[in-house]
């Protein structure tokens, strides 16, 4: 708990000049807001005396402090929630870098998908923000507390230590409540990770929910899930405002002791009306700090929550990690080799000690049932994860003594799932490599088979492509990621299915642009349509993680015993 605070603390200092600002102030008003009590003294005391002069002088200092008191408390309370909004946001930004760095396993193992992850930087992220904005709180109330519980001492010390006696009785009460309450705030925002996961999965998968005649069953799930969220919120609400009438039933029975002593010391002479104000005063200040302090308390228990949620993520190691002295890689390398290379998601392996070469300007196709192993094959290549046994090696260098940004260069993938940014259609071409000037665009849309289609687009090249590509079709959204991959000008190309989606005319125009790209590239081919790798020098064929079978087109089709041919006669 105290090392996660400290972490939080942590990043307020870059910001040392606002803190300042924040702790001069804070102090500043609540040395004078508990100084404005005792003017009451004063002001009665000089009634009482007959001092007209002195009332006025009184009465214009009360004045200029009220003013003090409403300047301060802007400025420590305005500056506190920028810096705490500067705060949130660095962790925000620090989120998505996280997101981006972590490998594919982490991506594809997270329970609750990228809706738990959206719900870390938007749901938590805010409950830090709302428990920074409260450090203001803490550098001004037991500032403000203590000069009050100082009034109370000078004015009465006798009365004051006895209310002194009630106040373990208070904090005792306090920590049975947080205790309790840190527990159900855990499991609200848990809740609130998988109702924001269950949205998402609504809005992504709206097309096939609808098909289905889902919709019912979605709403039932989320209603479930926001049920067992506003059963839990219910606890936590129950807890917290438990805190206020307590505290108010005891303030209040003190008020009235304390008017009924007052009352009696008043009759037999020992003390002034004007102590009477100021004492009742200050004792009614001081329940502001107390409940600012209770509130900070429980804040600061969701915060916690909120930031271990969002350090787990942060401190999270996996991803692919980069050597310290990376080697260049080879502009002109001439073999990519695998040498007993085996991989596994959790205990299930994927591929078992396979090896292989593809040299500069070949083009090779892995093709297989699902699940034999043939993407994690392209996925290892870009280091999107690393071998658990093996190496796979350039020019005898092994892939992980390169720069990871270096060698993604070096690499153009299209893939079957093509995703494009929710941008211009110019934008989505330049984002192969955007350190390349903009009038390339159109000479490789060409080459991609995409110009003409794009020209006819209301826009043209400034045409916005919608979320993931949705404005566009099948076909369409593939060219643009070809010509992203043109534009990228990698020297290996990977092809990951990239036709299997489309129907006939469309999978036409696309291989189009295909042949054209790969023209003078190494050419790494995912194949679902066998019909798409007869050019291709060699084959291989997976079944179980394992290669079973590789040679040519022809050489593979003729054995018909192969399952290849299988294959292959099935797509016939």
């Amino acid at each position: 708990m105290y090392k996660t605070l400290v972490r939080i603390l942590q990043e307020i200092k870059p910001y040392k000049k606002k803190l300042i600002v924040i702790a001069a102030t804070g102090v500043l008003y609540a040395v004078v807001y508990a100084r404005l009590a005792l003017i009451l003294k004063d002001i009665n005391d000089s009634f009482q005396s007959g001092n007209q002069d002195k009332v006025g002088e009184i009465g214009l200092i009360a004045i200029s402090m009220a003013l003090i008191v409403a300047v301060t408390r802007y400025l420590h309370i305005f500056t506190m929630n920028y810096v705490a909004e500067l705060i949130t946001n660095a962790y925000r930004l620090k989120l998505q870098k996280k997101f981006m760095e972590l490998n594919l396993s982490f991506h594809g193992q997270y329970s609750s998908g990228s809706g738990g992850l959206l719900s870390r930087i938007i749901n938590d992220i805010k409950v830090i923000q709302d428990g920074l904005r409260m450090v203001a709180d803490l550098f001004r109330e037991p500032l403000l507390a203590v000069l009050l519980m100082g009034n109370l001492f000078y004015l009465n010390w006798k009365l004051t230590s006895f209310i002194l006696v009630l106040l373990p009785l208070v904090l005792g009460f306090l920590r049975q409540i947080s205790k309790s309450l840190r527990k159900y705030v855990i499991f609200g925002q848990e809740n609130l990770e998988k109702i924001t996961s269950i949205i998402k999965e609504s809005v992504d998968g709206v097309r096939i929910i609808q098909s289905f005649n889902l919709e019912n069953v979605m709403s039932r799930k989320l209603t479930e899930q926001t049920n067992e969220y506003l059963d839990i919120r219910k606890k936590v609400h129950s807890r917290i405002e438990i805190m206020g009438p307590v505290t108010e039933l005891i303030a209040t029975a003190l008020i009235l002791s304390i008017f009924f002593y007052f009352s009696v010391e008043v009759a037999k002479g020992n003390t002034t009306t004007g102590s009477v104000l100021a004492y009742i005063t200050s004792l009614m200040m001081i329940n502001q700090p107390i409940k600012k302090l209770q509130e900070s308390y429980v804040r600061i228990q969701e915060t916690i929550v909120a930031a271990d949620r969002v350090f787990e993520i942060l401190d999270n190691q996996q991803t692919v990690p980069e050597v310290k002295s990376p080697i260049d890689f080879p502009v002109h390398w001439q073999k990519i080799s695998y040498k007993n290379v085996s991989f596994k998601y959790g205990s299930e392996w994927i591929l078992k000690n396979i090896s292989f070469e593809i040299k500069r300007g070949q083009s090779v196709a892995f093709v297989g049932q699902s699940g034999s192993g043939k993407s994690t094959i392209v996925n290892l290549l870009e280091r999107f994860y690393d071998p658990i046994e093996g190496e796979i090696l350039v020019d005898g260098i092994n892939l992980q003594s390169f720069k990871l940004k270096e060698l993604r260069q070096n690499i153009a993938l299209v893939s079957q799932d093509v995703f494009l940014f929710s941008d211009s259609i110019e934008n989505n071409i330049q984002s192969g490599d955007f350190s390349k000037d903009k009038s390339l665009v159109i000479e490789k849309a060409k080459h991609a088979n995409a110009h003409e289609f794009i020209l006819k687009t209301k826009g043209g090249y400034q045409s916005q492509v919608g979320d993931r590509g949705a404005l566009l079709s099948g076909g369409e959204k593939q060219r643009i990621s070809l010509a992203r991959a043109f534009f990228k000008n990698a020297s290996i190309l990977i092809l990951d299915e990239a036709t299997s989606a489309l129907d006939a005319t469309s999978e036409n125009e696309v291989q189009k642009g295909i042949d054209e790209l790969m023209k003078g590239r190494t050419s790494i081919i995912v194949a679902h349509r066998l019909s798409t790798i007869q050019n291709c020098d060699r084959i291989f064929v997976l079944q179980k993680g394992q290669i079973v079978e590789q040679g040519n087109f022809d050489e593979l089709v003729s054995d018909r015993n192969s399952i290849f041919s299988g294959f292959y006669n099935l797509q016939s």
